[in-house]
Order: C-alpha cells, then sequence, then structure tokens
C-alpha cells in the first residue's frame, strides 16, 4: 500500500502546484472477469480554508464486485512561515467486474468550498476468464435451446417492439439449470430488460417449453436490422455451458415527411403537462419553487429525449430529477415520467417558466402530433409582501407550526384504566386500605412534629460559594456527566453503524467540552491543551481531529477503524478533564 501510494504521489507531483484541489485517479485499462484490480484515488487540498464538504462519492459500481478499500493521508508543510499545508488523502478500492466486455468507469466527485471536482470517466476492456463452449454443442448436450420471438416485426424507427426469450426443452429438470440471461449490445437498436420472471412450463408434442424474460426493442435506424442472439447459461455437474437463441431480423420504417422542426425522437401517444408543487404556497423571491413536469402515454419511454426548461434570466434553474414509472402493455411500453425541477425566482411580479416544445410521431395514426411549448406563470413576491397579505389566523397557524417543529414535546404514554365487577366485598383489600391510612396518618405526625422542632432552631445563612477552586469543581462535575452521557451515546452510534450521527455526535461533545472552558475557537481550545496539560497531549488531539476529518469524508467506514477512534477520544477527553 505504501509504496502504490508513493507512486501515485510522485506521478501527480507536477500537478499540485497548479491548483488548492486536486482529484486524480489510476486508471486501469484491461482486465479479466472475476480478476482482482485496484483503483486509486488521490485527493488534494491546499490552503487553510480550503474545506472539503462531502465525501468522495463514487460511481454507479453495480458491474463490479467490491473487494475492499483503504486509506492514508499525508501533510506536507509547504511554508512553515505562512502556513501553508498541503493535505494529501490517498483511496485505494480494490474491485473485480462480474461480466466481460467494455466497462465504464465514471468520474469520482467530491465538493470542496462549494466547487464541485471530478475525474474524467474511462473504459476498462474487460475479457471472459474461460473460454466459451460451442453453443451447437452446449445445445446438444443438455437437449435444450433458446428462441427469440417478436409478434410486430414492422415497426418504425425509435418504436418499441417486444421481445420473447424462451427456452424450449424435452427435460423438465433443464429448465431449472438455466440463469444469467443477457440481450447483448449492439449499435443500431436500444434494448431494456422488462421482466426476467419465468412462465409455467407448457408441453406441445413432446416437447416443453418456458418463457425466461421479456425485453423491449427500439431500433434507432431504418432499414433491414438483425438483432444479437440472446445467451444464457445452463449448469451441468461439471461446468457451465452457454447457449445462444436464433437471429431475428426487424423490419425498421424510416418516419415519414413532414415532420416538425423541434421533433427530436419520440414515437407513441403522450401527453404532457407543467404543474407547481404546493400549489397553495405564494413563490417568494430568491427561495426554491418545486415545478414538475409530467410526461404519459406509451411509447418509446426508454430512449426519449425529454422537453427541458428553457434557461432565463428571470430564474434559475437545477439539473432535474427524474422518475419512471412504466410497463408493458399491449406489446407497447406504457406509464408516465415526471420530471422535477427546482426553480429559484431572481425578480418579483409574474414570471413564466417555460420548457421547449415537444412533439411526436403517432405510429397508429401514422402523423406527428406537435404538443406545443409548456410553461408555468409564477407570481413571485418578496417576504415581507408574503407575510403582509396574510390574515392575523394564519400568522398564528404560521407561529404555532413554527413551535410544533422546532420545540421538542414529551410523547406520554397512556393507560385504561379497567375495574372489574365484583358481587362480594374483599375484606382483605378493606383492612389492607384501613392500615395503609392509619400508616399515612403517624407519618403525618411525625413530619408535623419535625417541622415544629426546626422552626424552633435558628436559621444557619449559608455562604455561597465564591472561591474559584470551588467553582472548577462545579464546572467539571457538569462537564463529567456531559462527557459520560457523549461517550455511552458514541458507543451505542457505534455498534449500530450510524457513522453519520457517530461524527455529529462527537461535534457536540467536542462543542459542549469547549463552552465549559469558556473557549469558542479550535485554535484556542489547542493552546488551552497544551497550557495545561502539556504538547503531548496537544499533539494527541491534533492528530485525533486529523483522522476523524479523514474518516468523516470518506466513501466507506469499516467497525474496526471506528472503534479505534472511539477508544482514542475517551483517553484524550479523559485527560482533558482532570
Amino acid at each position: 500500500m505504501k509504496e502504490k501510494t508513493l507512486h501515485i504521489l510522485l506521478l501527480f507531483c507536477t500537478v499540485l502546484t497548479y491548483g488548492q484541489v486536486t482529484l486524480a485517479i489510476s486508471e486501469v485499462k484491461d482486465a479479466k472477469v472475476n480478476q482482482r484490480l485496484n483503483l486509486t484515488v488521490l485527493l488534494e487540498i491546499a490552503g487553510e480554508n480550503m474545506q472539503q464538504e462531502t465525501p468522495l462519492r463514487m460511481p454507479d459500481l453495480s458491474k463490479f464486485e467490491i473487494l475492499g478499500s483503504a486509506s492514508e493521508q499525508n501533510t506536507v508543510v509547504l511554508d512553515a512561515k505562512k502556513g501553508d499545508i498541503l493535505n494529501q488523502m490517498v483511496y485505494q478500492l480494490a474491485l473485480s467486474p462480474k461480466q466481460p466486455g467494455k466497462l465504464r468507469f465514471g468520474s469520482v466527485l467530491v465538493t470542496v468550498n462549494g466547487k464541485i471536482y471530478k475525474t474524467e470517466p474511462f473504459e476498462i476492456n474487460v475479457r471472459d476468464s474461460e473460454k466459451k463452449s460451442s453453443v451447437a454443442d452446449n445445445a446438444a448436450a443438455n437437449d435444450v435451446y433458446l428462441t427469440v420471438d417478436i409478434q410486430d416485426k414492422d415497426v418504425y424507427k425509435n418504436e418499441p417492439a417486444v421481445a420473447v426469450v424462451r427456452a424450449h426443452s424435452r427435460n423438465y429438470d433443464n429448465f431449472r439449470k438455466l440463469s444469467k440471461i443477457h440481450f447483448p449490445h449492439q449499435k443500431n437498436v436500444r434494448i431494456k430488460p422488462v421482466s426476467f420472471a419465468k412462465s409455467e412450463i407448457e408441453t406441445s408434442a413432446g416437447t416443453a417449453s418456458q418463457v425466461l424474460g421479456v425485453f423491449m426493442i427500439f431500433p434507432t435506424e431504418s432499414g433491414k436490422v438483425e438483432l444479437n442472439p440472446v445467451t444464457t447459461t445452463i449448469t451441468s455437474p461439471t461446468k457451465e455451458h452457454k447457449i445462444s437463441s436464433n437471429r431475428v431480423a426487424l423490419n425498421v420504417k424510416k418516419l415519414p415527411s413532414g415532420m416538425p422542426e423541434n421533433y427530436k425522437n419520440a414515437v407513441g401517444n403522450f401527453d404532457i403537462s407543467v404543474a407547481k408543487k404546493n400549489a397553495t404556497e405564494t413563490p417568494e423571491l430568491e427561495k426554491p419553487v418545486n415545478i414538475s413536469l409530467k410526461l404519459s402515454g406509451t411509447g418509446n419511454f426508454g430512449t426519449l429525449h425529454l422537453p427541458k426548461i428553457v434557461s432565463s434570466e428571470n430564474y434559475t434553474s437545477f439539473p432535474p430529477k427524474i422518475t419512471s414509472k412504466t410497463s408493458p402493455q399491449n406489446d407497447q411500453l406504457s406509464g408516465d415520467i415526471i420530471v422535477d425541477y427546482v426553480v429559484i425566482p431572481k425578480k418579483t411580479g409574474p414570471i413564466s417558466v417555460d420548457f421547449e416544445n415537444f412533439s411526436f410521431f403517432d405510429p397508429s395514426a401514422k402523423k406527428y402530433v406537435d404538443l406545443g411549448a409548456k410553461s408555468i406563470l409564477l407570481n413571485v413576491k418578496t417576504h415581507e409582501q408574503i407575510v403582509e397579505s396574510k390574515s392575523t389566523l394564519e400568522k398564528v397557524n404560521d407561529y404555532t407550526n413554527t413551535v410544533l417543529e422546532t420545540v421538542n414535546t414529551p410523547v406520554l404514554q397512556t393507560h385504561n384504566l379497567k375495574i372489574k365487577d365484583k358481587n362480594k366485598i374483599n375484606w382483605k383489600i378493606v383492612a389492607g386500605n384501613l392500615a395503609f391510612m392509619a400508616a399515612l396518618f403517624s407519618l403525618f405526625l411525625v413530619v408535623k412534629k419535625k417541622i415544629k422542632t426546626s422552626k424552633e432552631k435558628p436559621v444557619v445563612e449559608r455562604k455561597p460559594i465564591v472561591t474559584i477552586a470551588e467553582t472548577e469543581a462545579l464546572l467539571r462535575e457538569k462537564m463529567s456527566h456531559q462527557f459520560e452521557d457523549h461517550i455511552e451515546y458514541l458507543k451505542k452510534l457505534a455498534k449500530e453503524k450510524d457513522f453519520i450521527k457517530f461524527f455529529s455526535t462527537y461535534e457536540e461533545m467536542k462543542t459542549d467540552v469547549k463552552t465549559s472552558l469558556e473557549i469558542s475557537t479550535e485554535s484556542e481550545f489547542r493552546k488551552y491543551l497544551e497550557e495545561n496539560n502539556g504538547h503531548p497531549l496537544a499533539d494527541q488531539y491534533r492528530a485525533l481531529s486529523e483522522e476523524i476529518q479523514i474518516e468523516k469524508y470518506a466513501p466507506y467506514h469499516s467497525e474496526e477503524q471506528i472503534e479505534e477512534l472511539l477508544k482514542r477520544i475517551i483517553s484524550i477527553y479523559t485527560e482533558i478533564r482532570k
């Protein structure tokens, strides 16, 4: 690990002098299925005021198996007089590819001082670790073969076609051995898996068949398009075999002439609407407004281009959140797509939020439909205008809701009291009640006698605690109780693996310790430790703070590292309380 870290640092040593933040990754070009490969990410942050705000955000790793991770930090002092310090953080990730082919490793992201930094994506050429067996031999040996059936082979460009993958065999036991259905990627079509649920086994003319999966095929070019065979794996007592399906050709028709200028690639029958969430709330200046665009109907939902929001100087928009809810119905893909935008108004008064024009080709009517540009009007007001327009009752309700949301109120548990009906008198209970009343009366007489005696004695005035030693003792006792509560809570969070809450609770404990010592800044706290606890403890605290910052923003946490941090926290803060 140290040799690889040194190698990475040497590779990027020339880059580090050009900026305050550097994010880089070591690329891997070739690999094999189930082979271990190591990726190293280097993060450099230079400058005292540079703050890492988010952990390293890794790309989609669903096509890889995560074998492990490690991290290391180095601090380089560039100029001791000026206080220029360079924090070097190295993260290493051990992965194993799950499937052959060209796998794309996306960008690694991190946010420093409100700015997002990312690495460049790259492709990994993954080869199969074993040589594939002959398809014909496998099919003959296992007495099983695949077929791909497409009912409507005459479609328009981008119009979806449903492909059904079915297995055939004379032996029912072969269906239990099939797994890992794969529709190979090709450039002239886009493929969307719909279902991998197996159907009931059907028998015809002595041969059984079973549906293994359903796919949606979206051809992206016209003419004759031949689909690559579907492959699946059949497990035998000795090893796994690959079997392939037949080839299927689609007759893809060209879209007719007369398409609108704004037409892109939507084929089907769609409807589009725009609405503002929380319609009852008045849009406020410089405050976010949620606007939702909904596209519903049937067609090529998996590949069509959605209408985007039009940029304007009257508002600022952010990348949307897209939610898709689709399902195959009557050889079509039906459902809706919801695109949620966050818009921040930049001026008061009426503001029109506009979207791009949207048009589609209807294959049933064989014509183009232009839905035009959708927009929504916002009447933006300032905070003072919104408050003035509210009635007195609305202001009271807003104040009450704010109190209920911000003030913690206890939850009281109530119990129902049930009294059973009885026909007879329980004399034991009556005697017990009489004895209890007699005891209470005796206790009353004793207390009354003591009060009378105490009134006759002279009252001795208690002197308040005014000495510095006694005040410090009270502060230490109060800090001790807070410290014990925080430590017990940290142990609980570490055991429950709630690492985000673990680090926030530590910050709360550190703030309480500073407050009890009447210290506000981190530099004053370290100076206090040097003067009262010595340089060794101050150095231990400085090292602990740096390690906590590394683990807080690391992409992965291990239980061993968190347990070690907890032991050091308890040890160091126990010394501080003495």
